[in-house]
């Protein structure tokens, strides 16, 4: 542990201090002019008028750097740079927020992201060696920079064939095994928000769904024959080459499914009990036809319900894959018309985030009044929610200057003709991977399903406290860390401790909190002032105000 951290007396006040001190204390300012379209403005009057007859005052629009920050992460999975904010700042354009969002839809931060948060929606969390994994990621990737239509994007996906070379969405299929069952459970739970795989071995308890319409939809994906067909030189995910494996997907004409407990062979029918009577070899197409047909609402509403959750942190319908009797939507009337605003608009995924990023309710402060600090239904105001394991990985990167820092240590590595101990020098890339894959690890539920909310246990501790990317970015005599590098171009106290903040809470201090710091530096017993910037960036990593998306 740093020597900065041995003091026991002064290092539990300042965490107390700087932990109160550093979540939701910055002012914000007025509604800025806002040029939206009608689908934004539509939104907002549906969620005013709510509010207005649940007698809820809202809270206000969120001040610039707390917008920053939250659509960074939102968008692009991590905290924005000092120079991102400082240059929004500086931006007085009565339109910079709406720029910005597009300039995060357009970044290749967006892709990378919302790549990953595909990839693990559709085959779960698996080994980024994983064939299917880097197959379908580059699948994936390549329809969302193309701004694919969703419901192409599911038809592909469900009625995939062919080899993969020339498919990669064919790694859906195949990551489950090409099993009816696995691909009804997940598929109707991914894309139309049913759990219909409690029918799987007996009708629904209270949802309309028997264990014949579950066996129904699954009797559409037998006779899925799968052939390999060697390799696909690609690359992995830190752009070694390597070679994955091709296969070939095809049909056999299967007309039913044996379910052994009804005793009986189930053909394909749709859920509304249309029996399928086309071309048994193309039952996956006609599925996929039906599941994305504009008269099947669930489909368009679980997209929105997902997209609104990840953005808003609490969905219309909980849990978001939960859609039923059981769960009814918190605000009915706003998820139907936003389904059928995204049904209008060619099921386009950027233009349904523009509307809600735009909207005066995506961009209200998390901080409450009287009148609203207990509501949790009507988006009054920005409901915080913990970070994503990969949003605080990236977000840890970004804080601890961690790619500064290896830069640095691989140019000592070179000049003193070195390598590391695999015989080569590691790139950039495969230092981060290694690096989240043992985050992950920490944090491994035993389920393939993604991991969601990073709740600061356990992990969080052995990651910010024994971390080397902690801390070596905390010493103040790290050639390279962060602590060292602020030190070296900034002398001026005050110009040091907005630094840190930027590049951690992604802000300014206040005015109190630079007296308060101000005072410990002047008080501090330490031996070398500068151990007292250890504390300050140590504290503000660990602070709530960093951990939480707000």
């Amino acid at each position: 542990m740093k020597t900065s951290f041995q003091t026991p007396i002064l290092y539990p006040l300042i965490l107390l201090v700087f932990a109160l001190l550093t979540f939701g204390c910055a002012k914000t300012t007025g509604t800025p002019t806002r040029q939206v379209s009608s689908s934004t403005k539509h939104l907002d009057r549906h969620i005013n008028a709510v509010l207005k007859r649940e007698g809820i005052q809202p809270s206000k629009i969120s001040e610039d750097t707390e917008f920053l920050r939250r659509a960074h992460l939102d968008m692009t999975g991590r905290i924005p740079t000092p120079e991102e904010v400082l240059d929004f700042l500086k931006d007085g354009s009565s339109t910079k927020r709406q720029k910005k969002i597009e300039e995060l839809l357009a970044s290749e931060d967006y892709l990378d992201y919302w790549t990953g948060l595909w990839v693990n929606w559709l085959i779960g969390r698996r080994g980024d060696g994983d064939s299917q994994r880097l197959g379908l990621r580059s699948w994936v990737r390549d329809a969302l920079a193309k701004n694919m239509p969703y419901n192409q994007f599911v038809q592909e996906l469900v009625a995939a064939n062919g080899e993969l070379r020339d498919n990669g969405a064919g790694n859906y299929i195949l990551r489950y095994e090409r099993s009816p069952v696995l691909l009804t459970s997940h598929t109707s739970r991914l894309f139309l928000g049913l759990p219909m795989q409690c029918a799987e071995c007996h009708d629904h308890k209270t949802e309309a769904w028997k264990q014949e319409d579950f066996y129904g939809i699954a009797a559409f994906f037998t006779g899925i024959e799968s052939e390999q067909k060697g390799f696909i030189e690609g690359m992995d995910m830190v752009g070694n080459e390597r070679r994955i494996d091709n296969f070939l997907i095809t049909n056999k004409p299967e007309k039913s499914i044996w379910v052994k407990d009804l005793e009986k062979q189930v053909h394909p029918h749709f859920l509304d009990g249309t029996e399928y009577k086309g071309s048994l070899l193309k039952k996956r197409e006609a599925l996929a036809q039906w599941m994305t047909d504009k008269s099947n609402s669930y489909f368009s509403q679980a997209l929105v319900n997902r997209i609104w959750k990840r953005f808003m942190g609490r969905a219309f319908v909980e849990p978001v894959d939960g859609f039923g009797k059981e769960n009814e939507p918190t605000n009915t009337e706003l998820l139907k018309w936003l389904a059928n605003d995204f049904v209008i608009h060619n099921y386009d995924l950027r233009h349904l985030m523009r509307t809600i990023l735009n909207s005066e309710t995506y961009q209200r402060t998390s901080q409450t009044n009287e009148s609203n600090k207990d509501d949790d239904l009507y988006y009054s105001h920005a409901y915080v929610k913990p970070l994503t394991a990969e949003q605080f990985f990236y977000s840890l990167l970004q804080a601890t200057d961690f790619e500064r820092l290896q830069q640095v240590k691989m140019e000592g590595i070179k000049k003193q003709g070195g390598e590391d101990r695999r015989g080569m020098p590691r790139s950039l890339e495969e230092k981060k991977r290694e690096h989240l894959e043992k985050f992950l690890f920490l944090l491994e539920n035993g389920e393939m399903e993604e991991i969601e909310a990073f709740n600061g246990t356990v992990p969080q501790a052995l990651m910010m406290i024994n971390g080397d990317m902690v801390n070596d970015s905390v010493s103040h005599e790290e050639h390279g860390g962060f602590v060292n590098y602020v030190l070296a171009k900034w002398r001026e106290p005050i110009d040091r401790m907005e630094y840190i903040y930027l590049n951690v809470l992604s802000r300014l201090p206040t005015a109190k909190e630079k007296t308060y710091f101000q005072r410990y530096l002047d008080r501090s017993l330490y031996r070398s002032k500068d151990l007292a910037y250890e504390d300050l960036y140590w504290v503000l990593l660990n602070s709530a105000e960093f951990s939480l998306n707000h």
